[in-house]
């Protein structure tokens, strides 16, 4: 019978049991949620360091985007279509060389190869192969520069253009550059920070103002790329273009709907894709803008609207300020506070100035998320990637989830989780609950396990699926106001079994990898968004009250077979009753008629539900509240 080692840390000691998979999970609920309560009053939450994702982990070729407005005069360009016409490389560092392709990169034994640059020359491109041409260990600083180039007769605002795709393992940098002094000196600007495993759209049309550069002696540029790594995933260009930068050009780079920032925020404020309506608090809607042309920009305004299921709810611009060139700021707009209509809303923000902007098409950017009964998410919903674990812990039992702060309290009956199809069926996995370790060295403490789920192929899905496993808990548990909480689902069967869906990305910290049996080096954040998400009780929401009367409730509860349910009546009204299922899917509905003010009951039938948890709603006039009740066979 294989064994598994079980570590339990607090500041006071580390218990290492060696247990079974099933014994090991029974024995982990009692000793971690006991053993570190007394840690979590009136505490800071440390940050995590970044996970080390599987050097040949999954990577799901990036989406190819449309190119940017046609471009302007071009007083240089190179499309690479038959070899690096002049272009040379220069490797200071390693063994790894810029070189010309009209293939791509070289086959690697990733399950998804670094995909070939989208290029709309598809005849040839410059790339540097490190995964493929790289060594273990090897660092690389390889430039690729161009010929001299003269542009004494170009105008003095310029930038360099040029098509690109670019993924990194860990320690990537790139740069752009110009020399006009033979390469005795070189301006550069470092590009690509923080892009992760996942990679950059392909193409990617980028833009880099040289003007300044150009400007110490215009009649002989070189442009250099430069790439710095230890045996990373390599870089890819094309179509390099100098031609004007615009006069006037106001970009949004960046929008958010909250004011997350963990340094400053810790877990408040995070920015969900779907809200229970319980869960739905006011937003801070905020974006950073820059400036990119070559003049100044006045009366710049940021605009943003609020539309929700029944239409606008909201809009506010910024007042109007001027931007010098090159000036990179953070707005926000007033708070918003959204309706709670159930259903889908868009925020989209719009930068304006006096100017007529050159580039319009970067001046407006949406984000979207949706309002549920009862389920709360940070997942972009359709599954993209996913994550395992990483390459020093790949025989180890691990848990993927994320964290979330309740404004409203409530129960949670469940947790979701979606697993890619590389998953083998007949695994085992279930849902946990915690709250954050107070340092680093600490595991976070649990509350509680769901049930345990064995995996079937109805449960998988494929890049793009939708379907999620719901993981029931016994009974059903209380989460407290402002209280952070990590949701997360696992797997105890080791290495290659489960495979948990991710969708999106996340901001550092938000979403995070467990590995419960170590004793050091056992929780990282991640920043692809695990498919995992909560499931509350129904209950007070927009437009609820506390109740329709006195004791509201069904007896018996938990019953097999029907239930009572008693409420009270102010006066007389049009009662319904609803009832929902974990998932917040509609399983019956009863008009009870026109009930009289008072105590009233009703008998309920629940024969025709399967065992579980349910919310029944009832309704009358203007009022409505929810309670739980559970269905035992």
């Amino acid at each position: 019978m294989r064994t598994t080692t079980c570590s339990v840390s607090d500041r006071a000691a580390t218990f290492i049991i060696r247990l079974t998979p099933q014994q090991m999970k029974r024995q982990y609920t009692s000793l971690l949620g006991f053993a570190a309560m007394a840690a979590f009053a009136q505490q800071q939450y440390p940050a995590l360091p970044r996970h080390p994702e599987a050097r040949d982990g999954f990577r799901m070729p990036a989406h190819a985007t449309a190119q940017a407005a046609e471009r302007g005069t071009a007083y240089y360009s190179e499309s690479f279509d038959s070899d690096l016409n002049g272009w040379t490389s220069e490797t200071e560092v390693g063994i790894v060389d810029w070189k010309w392709t009209n293939v791509g990169p070289g086959p690697t034994t990733s399950t998804y190869p670094v995909p070939a640059l989208a290029t709309s020359t598809p005849s040839g491109w410059a790339l540097i192969d490190d995964d493929f041409d790289g060594v273990s260990g090897q660092s690389t600083d390889a430039w690729l520069v161009s010929p001299v180039i003269d542009l004494s007769s170009a105008p003095p605002n310029l930038k360099v253009e040029f098509d690109q795709y670019f993924q990194e393992f860990q320690l990537d940098q790139t740069f752009v550059g110009v020399t006009t002094d033979g390469g005795a000196t070189w301006n550069e600007l470092e590009i690509n920070v923080d892009v992760g495993r996942d990679g950059r759209p392909n193409p990617e049309l980028m833009d880099v103002d040289i003007s300044a550069w150009v400007a110490e002696n215009p009649s002989t540029v070189q442009l250099r790329f430069r790439y710095v790594s230890v045996w990373d995933y390599g870089w890819q260009v094309d179509n390099i273009v100098i031609t004007d930068l615009p006069n006037n050009d106001m970009a949004i780079l960046r929008a958010r709907n909250t004011a997350f920032d963990f340094a400053n925020t810790g877990f408040d404020y995070m920015d969900y894709s779907i809200y229970p309506q319980s869960q739905l608090g006011d937003l801070t809607p905020n974006a950073t803008v820059k400036n990119k042309g070559y003049l100044a920009q006045t009366g710049v305004t940021l605009s943003v609207s609020l539309d929700g299921p029944l239409g606008n709810e909201n809009s506010d611009a910024t007042p109007p300020t001027t931007y010098a060139p090159g000036t990179e700021t953070a707005l926000s707009s007033a708070t918003v506070v959204p309706s709670g209509d159930l259903g889908d809303y868009t925020v989209t923000y719009t930068v304006a100035q006096t100017e007529t902007d050159e580039i319009p098409e970067n001046n407006e950017m949406v984000n979207t998320f949706h309002v549920s009964s009862n389920i709360y998410a940070h997942d972009d919903g359709a599954v993209q990637n996913y994550q395992t674990q990483g390459p020093d812990t790949p025989d180890e039992s691990f848990e993927v989830g994320n964290h979330f702060v309740l404004l409203q309290q409530r129960t949670l009956n469940a947790i979701q989780v979606a697993l890619h199809d590389d998953t083998q069926v007949g695994g085992t996995i279930y849902g946990a609950i915690y709250t954050p370790g107070p340092t680093v060295d600490d595991h976070p403490a649990l509350i509680d396990l769901t049930e345990d789920h064995t995996i079937t192929a109805a449960d998988l899905n494929t890049i793009g699926g939708t379907t999620f496993v719901t993981l029931n808990f016994a009974s059903p548990v209380v989460l407290d106001v402002a209280q952070p909480y990590l949701v997360m689902a696992g797997s105890f069967d080791g290495p290659d079994h489960v495979h948990f869906a991710t969708s999106g990305v996340s901001e550092a910290q938000v979403s995070t990898i467990h590995y419960p049996n170590l004793a050091t080096g056992f929780e990282f954040f991640i920043t692809k968004t695990p498919m995992v998400r909560m499931v509350l009780s129904g209950g007070v929401g927009i437009n609820e009250v506390a109740g329709l009367g006195m004791n509201v409730a069904n007896a018996p509860n938990p019953f097999a077979e029907t239930t009572t349910i008693t409420f009270g009546l102010e006066h007389p009204e049009q009662v319904t009753l609803v009832v929902t299922d974990v998932t917040g899917q509609q399983v019956l509905a009863e008009n009870l008629g026109t009930r009289s003010a008072g105590e009233n009951r009703y008998q309920l039938d629940g024969r025709s539900l399967a065992a579980g948890v349910y919310t029944y709603t009832l309704t009358a006039g203007a009022d409505r509240t929810s309670q739980r009740m559970i269905v035992a066979r």
